[in-house]
Protein backbone atom coordinates (compact mmCIF):
# COMPACT_ATOMS: atom_id res chain seq x y z
CA UNK A 1 0.00 0.00 0.00
CA UNK A 2 0.96 3.26 -0.77
CA UNK A 3 1.59 5.73 2.21
CA UNK A 4 0.67 9.19 1.88
CA UNK A 5 3.47 10.77 4.19
CA UNK A 6 2.37 13.94 3.99
CA UNK A 7 -1.04 13.15 6.27
CA UNK A 8 -0.78 13.57 9.68
CA UNK A 9 -2.24 9.90 10.78
CA UNK A 10 0.03 7.85 7.78
CA UNK A 11 2.40 5.45 9.16
CA UNK A 12 -0.69 4.49 11.78
CA UNK A 13 -2.45 0.63 11.86
CA UNK A 14 -5.58 0.61 12.87
CA UNK A 15 -8.36 -2.17 13.05
CA UNK A 16 -11.94 -1.69 12.39
CA UNK A 17 -14.50 -3.80 14.19
CA UNK A 18 -17.63 -2.09 13.28
CA UNK A 19 -20.88 -1.80 10.75
CA UNK A 20 -23.84 0.63 10.00
CA UNK A 21 -22.69 4.53 11.03
CA UNK A 22 -20.76 5.27 13.86
CA UNK A 23 -18.17 2.94 14.16
CA UNK A 24 -17.12 3.58 10.39
CA UNK A 25 -17.25 6.77 10.69
CA UNK A 26 -14.90 7.11 13.18
CA UNK A 27 -12.54 4.96 10.98
CA UNK A 28 -13.12 7.19 8.34
CA UNK A 29 -12.22 10.26 10.06
CA UNK A 30 -9.14 8.30 10.94
CA UNK A 31 -8.38 7.05 7.32
CA UNK A 32 -9.51 10.41 5.82
CA UNK A 33 -6.36 11.87 7.44
CA UNK A 34 -3.80 9.30 6.75
CA UNK A 35 -4.02 5.88 8.66
CA UNK A 36 -4.44 2.83 7.15
CA UNK A 37 -7.87 1.46 8.17
CA UNK A 38 -8.43 -1.99 7.68
CA UNK A 39 -11.98 -2.95 7.44
CA UNK A 40 -12.58 -6.98 9.18
CA UNK A 41 -15.58 -7.85 7.68
CA UNK A 42 -17.47 -11.68 8.36
CA UNK A 43 -16.93 -13.46 4.84
CA UNK A 44 -19.68 -13.56 2.86
CA UNK A 45 -21.90 -11.09 4.71
CA UNK A 46 -19.83 -7.95 5.50
CA UNK A 47 -20.64 -5.00 6.84
CA UNK A 48 -24.99 -4.65 6.99
CA UNK A 49 -24.82 -1.24 5.64
CA UNK A 50 -23.63 -3.02 2.62
CA UNK A 51 -27.26 -3.54 1.82
CA UNK A 52 -29.52 -2.15 4.77
CA UNK A 53 -29.56 1.34 2.77
CA UNK A 54 -30.36 2.32 -0.82
CA UNK A 55 -30.10 3.14 -3.48
CA UNK A 56 -27.23 0.38 -3.95
CA UNK A 57 -24.64 1.23 -6.62
CA UNK A 58 -22.52 -2.09 -8.22
CA UNK A 59 -24.02 -3.82 -4.83
CA UNK A 60 -22.81 -1.79 -2.13
CA UNK A 61 -24.91 0.97 -1.03
CA UNK A 62 -24.29 4.91 -1.06
CA UNK A 63 -23.90 5.26 2.44
CA UNK A 64 -21.56 2.69 2.46
CA UNK A 65 -19.29 3.94 -0.11
CA UNK A 66 -19.52 7.25 1.36
CA UNK A 67 -17.92 6.15 5.00
CA UNK A 68 -15.74 3.78 4.17
CA UNK A 69 -13.68 5.28 1.63
CA UNK A 70 -9.61 5.45 2.39
CA UNK A 71 -9.99 1.36 3.84
CA UNK A 72 -8.62 -2.18 2.80
CA UNK A 73 -11.50 -4.34 3.79
CA UNK A 74 -10.03 -8.25 4.99
CA UNK A 75 -12.87 -11.14 5.24
CA UNK A 76 -12.41 -13.04 8.18
CA UNK A 77 -14.76 -15.48 10.39
CA UNK A 78 -13.81 -14.24 13.72
CA UNK A 79 -16.38 -17.03 15.05
CA UNK A 80 -13.53 -19.70 14.11
CA UNK A 81 -10.61 -19.90 16.52
CA UNK A 82 -8.28 -20.04 13.52
CA UNK A 83 -9.90 -16.51 12.67
CA UNK A 84 -9.50 -14.99 16.10
CA UNK A 85 -6.07 -16.04 15.67
CA UNK A 86 -5.43 -14.11 12.67
CA UNK A 87 -6.81 -11.41 14.19
CA UNK A 88 -4.60 -11.99 17.23
CA UNK A 89 -1.83 -11.45 14.68
CA UNK A 90 -3.18 -8.07 13.22
CA UNK A 91 -3.64 -6.36 16.75
CA UNK A 92 0.14 -7.52 17.56
CA UNK A 93 1.46 -4.71 14.76
CA UNK A 94 -1.41 -2.23 14.78
CA UNK A 95 -1.60 0.78 16.89
CA UNK A 96 -5.21 1.13 17.14
CA UNK A 97 -8.65 -1.48 17.28
CA UNK A 98 -12.02 0.33 16.82
CA UNK A 99 -14.84 -2.12 18.06
CA UNK A 100 -18.11 -1.03 17.89
CA UNK A 101 -20.59 -4.42 18.20
CA UNK A 102 -22.92 -5.00 21.18
CA UNK A 103 -21.74 -5.12 24.85
CA UNK A 104 -19.99 -8.12 25.61
CA UNK A 105 -19.64 -9.65 22.13
CA UNK A 106 -15.59 -8.73 21.68
CA UNK A 107 -15.04 -10.48 25.20
CA UNK A 108 -17.23 -13.66 23.69
CA UNK A 109 -15.02 -13.64 20.65
CA UNK A 110 -11.80 -13.25 22.60
CA UNK A 111 -11.14 -9.99 21.01
CA UNK A 112 -11.67 -8.08 24.17
CA UNK A 113 -8.52 -5.06 25.44
CA UNK A 114 -8.18 -7.63 27.91
CA UNK A 115 -6.90 -10.40 25.60
CA UNK A 116 -4.79 -8.62 22.99
CA UNK A 117 -3.43 -5.97 25.53
CA UNK A 118 -0.44 -8.45 26.47
CA UNK A 119 0.29 -9.20 23.13
CA UNK A 120 0.33 -5.69 21.90
CA UNK A 121 0.86 -3.35 25.42
CA UNK A 122 0.98 -0.34 23.06
CA UNK A 123 -2.18 -1.04 21.34
CA UNK A 124 -5.23 1.65 21.74
CA UNK A 125 -8.44 0.00 22.10
CA UNK A 126 -11.40 1.89 21.66
CA UNK A 127 -14.82 0.34 22.42
CA UNK A 128 -17.52 2.29 20.81
CA UNK A 129 -21.24 1.30 22.35
CA UNK A 130 -24.94 2.24 22.49
CA UNK A 131 -24.97 2.53 26.18
CA UNK A 132 -21.59 1.77 27.52
CA UNK A 133 -19.62 -0.75 29.44
CA UNK A 134 -21.74 -0.72 32.82
CA UNK A 135 -24.98 -0.84 34.04
CA UNK A 136 -28.14 -3.00 33.22
CA UNK A 137 -28.47 -2.01 29.29
CA UNK A 138 -24.72 -2.70 28.49
CA UNK A 139 -25.18 -5.75 26.74
CA UNK A 140 -28.06 -4.62 25.14
CA UNK A 141 -28.26 -3.96 21.08
CA UNK A 142 -28.78 -0.27 20.24
CA UNK A 143 -29.13 2.08 17.62
CA UNK A 144 -28.84 5.63 17.64
CA UNK A 145 -32.73 6.03 17.43
CA UNK A 146 -33.77 4.49 20.29
CA UNK A 147 -30.35 6.18 22.40
CA UNK A 148 -32.50 9.35 21.28
CA UNK A 149 -35.80 8.12 23.10
CA UNK A 150 -33.72 6.66 26.27
CA UNK A 151 -31.11 9.75 26.04
CA UNK A 152 -33.70 12.39 26.49
CA UNK A 153 -33.38 13.92 23.03
CA UNK A 154 -36.69 12.92 21.58
CA UNK A 155 -38.77 14.34 24.85
CA UNK A 156 -37.29 18.14 23.91
CA UNK A 157 -37.59 17.45 19.71
CA UNK A 158 -40.98 18.63 18.10
CA UNK A 159 -43.99 20.66 18.44
CA UNK A 160 -45.41 21.60 22.00
CA UNK A 161 -48.91 19.99 21.24
CA UNK A 162 -47.06 17.04 19.47
CA UNK A 163 -45.25 13.83 20.70
CA UNK A 164 -42.09 13.20 20.51
CA UNK A 165 -40.00 13.53 17.09
CA UNK A 166 -37.05 11.51 16.49
CA UNK A 167 -33.82 13.74 14.75
CA UNK A 168 -34.28 13.99 10.76
CA UNK A 169 -30.42 12.57 11.37
CA UNK A 170 -28.65 9.79 12.67
CA UNK A 171 -27.03 12.81 14.96
CA UNK A 172 -25.72 10.45 18.04
CA UNK A 173 -24.51 8.37 15.56
CA UNK A 174 -22.00 11.10 14.23
CA UNK A 175 -21.34 12.54 17.69
CA UNK A 176 -20.06 8.80 19.20
CA UNK A 177 -17.93 8.95 15.85
CA UNK A 178 -16.31 11.96 16.50
CA UNK A 179 -16.01 11.31 19.83
CA UNK A 180 -14.75 8.31 19.52
CA UNK A 181 -11.85 9.53 17.06
CA UNK A 182 -10.99 12.20 19.42
CA UNK A 183 -10.74 9.29 22.18
CA UNK A 184 -8.60 7.43 20.01
CA UNK A 185 -6.23 10.58 19.10
CA UNK A 186 -5.95 11.43 22.20
CA UNK A 187 -4.82 8.03 23.86
CA UNK A 188 -2.32 8.00 20.85
CA UNK A 189 -0.95 11.20 22.39
CA UNK A 190 -0.26 9.79 25.64
CA UNK A 191 0.92 6.90 24.03
CA UNK A 192 3.91 9.17 22.07
CA UNK A 193 4.63 10.63 25.52
CA UNK A 194 4.60 7.48 27.75
CA UNK A 195 4.41 4.19 25.32
CA UNK A 196 1.73 2.67 27.06
CA UNK A 197 -1.84 1.77 24.94
CA UNK A 198 -4.76 1.48 26.98
CA UNK A 199 -9.30 0.89 26.39
CA UNK A 200 -10.90 4.29 25.28
CA UNK A 201 -14.58 3.78 26.38
CA UNK A 202 -16.88 5.67 24.00
CA UNK A 203 -21.38 5.54 24.04
CA UNK A 204 -23.85 7.13 22.27
CA UNK A 205 -25.58 7.40 25.39
CA UNK A 206 -22.55 9.67 27.17
CA UNK A 207 -23.10 11.82 23.84
CA UNK A 208 -26.81 12.33 24.23
CA UNK A 209 -26.24 13.65 27.45
CA UNK A 210 -23.86 16.06 26.52
CA UNK A 211 -25.51 17.36 23.44
CA UNK A 212 -27.88 18.76 25.31
CA UNK A 213 -26.03 19.87 28.20
CA UNK A 214 -27.29 23.29 28.14
CA UNK A 215 -30.36 22.50 28.84
CA UNK A 216 -30.16 19.73 30.81
CA UNK A 217 -27.57 21.82 32.85
CA UNK A 218 -30.90 24.09 33.74
CA UNK A 219 -33.15 20.86 34.73
CA UNK A 220 -30.40 19.22 36.88
CA UNK A 221 -30.76 22.60 38.95
CA UNK A 222 -34.46 23.78 38.75
CA UNK A 223 -35.82 20.54 38.23
CA UNK A 224 -38.13 22.24 35.63
CA UNK A 225 -38.63 20.07 32.18
CA UNK A 226 -38.27 22.38 29.10
CA UNK A 227 -40.66 20.65 27.21
CA UNK A 228 -40.65 20.89 23.18
CA UNK A 229 -40.13 24.13 21.21
CA UNK A 230 -40.74 23.07 17.76
CA UNK A 231 -38.25 25.01 15.71
CA UNK A 232 -38.05 28.12 18.66
CA UNK A 233 -35.06 28.55 20.97
CA UNK A 234 -36.55 27.50 24.41
CA UNK A 235 -35.84 31.21 26.01
CA UNK A 236 -35.43 34.03 23.47
CA UNK A 237 -37.70 35.58 20.97
CA UNK A 238 -38.49 35.57 17.80
CA UNK A 239 -35.82 32.67 17.51
CA UNK A 240 -37.17 29.93 15.10
CA UNK A 241 -38.07 29.32 11.77
CA UNK A 242 -40.95 31.30 9.48
CA UNK A 243 -42.62 30.33 6.66
CA UNK A 244 -42.17 32.85 3.71
CA UNK A 245 -44.20 33.27 0.52
CA UNK A 246 -41.69 30.78 -1.31
CA UNK A 247 -40.00 28.67 1.84
CA UNK A 248 -38.67 29.02 5.44
CA UNK A 249 -36.15 31.28 7.08
CA UNK A 250 -34.75 31.19 10.13
CA UNK A 251 -34.27 33.81 12.26
CA UNK A 252 -32.12 34.63 15.19
CA UNK A 253 -33.21 37.56 17.74
CA UNK A 254 -30.28 36.41 19.89
CA UNK A 255 -29.35 39.91 21.76
CA UNK A 256 -31.31 42.20 22.88
CA UNK A 257 -29.72 44.82 20.90
CA UNK A 258 -31.17 43.38 17.76
CA UNK A 259 -34.59 43.59 18.65
CA UNK A 260 -35.41 47.22 17.56
CA UNK A 261 -33.33 46.76 14.44
CA UNK A 262 -35.37 43.34 13.42
CA UNK A 263 -38.46 45.24 13.84
CA UNK A 264 -36.95 47.68 11.55
CA UNK A 265 -36.27 45.34 9.12
CA UNK A 266 -39.83 43.94 9.07
CA UNK A 267 -41.12 47.19 8.48
CA UNK A 268 -42.92 46.95 12.28
CA UNK A 269 -41.57 49.80 14.19
CA UNK A 270 -44.26 50.08 16.95
CA UNK A 271 -43.63 46.37 17.86
CA UNK A 272 -40.29 47.52 19.35
CA UNK A 273 -42.22 50.11 21.90
CA UNK A 274 -44.84 47.19 22.49
CA UNK A 275 -44.46 46.91 26.75
CA UNK A 276 -45.59 43.15 25.70
CA UNK A 277 -42.42 42.52 24.21
CA UNK A 278 -40.06 45.36 25.52
CA UNK A 279 -37.33 43.54 26.85
CA UNK A 280 -36.32 39.45 26.48
CA UNK A 281 -38.40 38.07 29.53
CA UNK A 282 -41.48 39.92 28.16
CA UNK A 283 -41.17 38.20 24.93
CA UNK A 284 -40.79 34.84 26.37
CA UNK A 285 -44.25 35.23 28.14
CA UNK A 286 -46.04 37.04 25.40
CA UNK A 287 -44.13 34.22 22.89
CA UNK A 288 -47.59 33.06 21.47
CA UNK A 289 -48.82 36.59 20.84
CA UNK A 290 -45.37 38.12 19.03
CA UNK A 291 -45.01 34.76 16.96
CA UNK A 292 -49.26 35.23 15.77
CA UNK A 293 -48.07 38.48 14.77
CA UNK A 294 -44.81 37.87 12.94
CA UNK A 295 -45.88 34.46 11.20
CA UNK A 296 -47.97 36.59 8.65
CA UNK A 297 -45.53 39.35 7.94
CA UNK A 298 -42.80 36.88 7.09
CA UNK A 299 -45.96 35.23 4.16
CA UNK A 300 -45.43 38.10 2.19
CA UNK A 301 -41.99 37.95 1.19
CA UNK A 302 -39.32 35.44 -0.33
CA UNK A 303 -36.88 33.85 1.90
CA UNK A 304 -33.75 35.88 -0.63
CA UNK A 305 -35.82 39.02 0.23
CA UNK A 306 -35.94 39.05 3.94
CA UNK A 307 -32.10 37.76 4.18
CA UNK A 308 -31.27 40.88 2.27
CA UNK A 309 -33.59 42.91 4.61
CA UNK A 310 -32.47 40.93 7.63
CA UNK A 311 -29.00 41.03 6.68
CA UNK A 312 -28.80 44.57 6.31
CA UNK A 313 -30.08 45.26 9.88
CA UNK A 314 -27.52 42.95 11.32
CA UNK A 315 -29.95 40.48 12.21
CA UNK A 316 -28.75 36.60 12.14
CA UNK A 317 -30.70 34.43 9.60
CA UNK A 318 -30.37 31.53 7.14
CA UNK A 319 -32.48 29.46 4.59
CA UNK A 320 -33.75 26.44 5.91
CA UNK A 321 -32.53 24.58 2.97
CA UNK A 322 -34.13 21.29 1.66
CA UNK A 323 -31.36 18.52 0.22
CA UNK A 324 -32.19 19.69 -3.33
CA UNK A 325 -31.19 23.10 -2.07
CA UNK A 326 -27.28 21.97 -0.76
CA UNK A 327 -25.48 21.56 -3.97
CA UNK A 328 -26.20 25.19 -5.64
CA UNK A 329 -26.31 27.09 -2.05
CA UNK A 330 -23.49 29.49 -2.75
CA UNK A 331 -21.90 28.55 0.81
CA UNK A 332 -22.00 24.69 0.66
CA UNK A 333 -20.40 25.22 -2.24
CA UNK A 334 -17.60 27.06 -1.30
CA UNK A 335 -17.04 24.71 1.70
CA UNK A 336 -16.00 22.28 -0.66
CA UNK A 337 -17.68 19.40 0.71
CA UNK A 338 -19.56 18.00 -1.61
CA UNK A 339 -17.09 16.02 -3.97
CA UNK A 340 -17.51 13.93 -7.39
CA UNK A 341 -15.83 10.48 -7.79
CA UNK A 342 -15.44 8.22 -9.85
CA UNK A 343 -15.81 4.64 -8.31
CA UNK A 344 -14.35 2.03 -10.51
CA UNK A 345 -17.72 -0.39 -9.69
CA UNK A 346 -20.02 2.21 -8.86
CA UNK A 347 -19.21 5.17 -11.38
CA UNK A 348 -19.41 8.80 -11.05
CA UNK A 349 -21.13 9.89 -8.12
CA UNK A 350 -21.10 12.64 -5.78
CA UNK A 351 -19.96 11.95 -2.28
CA UNK A 352 -18.65 14.02 0.91
CA UNK A 353 -15.22 15.20 1.85
CA UNK A 354 -13.86 15.27 5.42
CA UNK A 355 -15.10 18.40 6.88
CA UNK A 356 -11.71 18.85 9.05
CA UNK A 357 -9.22 20.97 6.69
CA UNK A 358 -5.10 21.50 7.74
CA UNK A 359 -2.86 24.14 6.33
CA UNK A 360 0.00 21.52 6.25
CA UNK A 361 -1.64 18.72 5.90
CA UNK A 362 -4.94 18.26 3.98
CA UNK A 363 -6.43 14.87 4.24
CA UNK A 364 -9.37 13.64 1.55
CA UNK A 365 -10.62 11.29 -0.21
CA UNK A 366 -7.34 8.86 -1.58
CA UNK A 367 -8.82 5.67 -2.32
CA UNK A 368 -12.48 4.10 -3.12
CA UNK A 369 -14.47 2.07 -0.34
CA UNK A 370 -13.70 -1.34 -0.85
CA UNK A 371 -15.55 -4.39 -1.66
CA UNK A 372 -15.65 -7.19 0.69
CA UNK A 373 -12.49 -9.07 1.16
CA UNK A 374 -10.87 -7.15 -1.34
CA UNK A 375 -7.06 -6.80 0.24
CA UNK A 376 -7.66 -10.04 2.50
CA UNK A 377 -4.37 -11.48 0.81
CA UNK A 378 -2.65 -7.93 1.10
CA UNK A 379 -3.13 -7.44 4.27
CA UNK A 380 -2.44 -10.90 5.79
CA UNK A 381 0.42 -11.26 3.64
CA UNK A 382 2.36 -8.05 5.15
CA UNK A 383 0.65 -9.66 8.89
CA UNK A 384 3.49 -12.52 8.05
CA UNK A 385 0.97 -15.33 6.96
CA UNK A 386 2.65 -17.49 3.71
CA UNK A 387 1.04 -18.19 0.58
CA UNK A 388 0.05 -21.53 1.61
CA UNK A 389 -1.58 -20.60 4.98
CA UNK A 390 -3.82 -18.28 3.21
CA UNK A 391 -4.67 -20.99 0.41
CA UNK A 392 -5.98 -23.04 4.00
CA UNK A 393 -7.33 -20.56 5.82
CA UNK A 394 -9.94 -19.76 2.23
CA UNK A 395 -10.25 -23.45 1.44
CA UNK A 396 -11.73 -23.97 5.22
CA UNK A 397 -14.00 -20.52 4.59
CA UNK A 398 -11.87 -18.60 7.48
CA UNK A 399 -10.90 -16.06 5.24
CA UNK A 400 -12.47 -15.29 1.56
Amino acid sequence: MVIAVTLPLAGYRVLELAHLIAGPVCGMYLADMGADVVKVEQPAVGDAARTIYDPRLAGDSVVFLTVNRNKRSVALDLGTGEGRRVFARLAARADVVVEAYRGGVAERLEIDYARLAPLNPRLVYCSLSAFGPEGPWREKPGLDMLVQAMGGLMAVTGEPDGGPILCGAPVLDTLGAVSAALGVLTALLHRERTGEGQRVDVSLLGGALLAHAARLSVFLVTGQEPGRQGSAHPYLVPFQAFATADGWIYVAVWVERLWKPFCTAIERPELATDPRFAGRDDRLRHRRELVAALAPIFLTRTVQEWLARLERHEVLCAPVNRYADLPTDPQVVASRMLLAEDHPRAGRLTTLDTPIRFSRTPGGIRAHAPALGEHTDVVLSEAGLAPDELARLRETKVIA
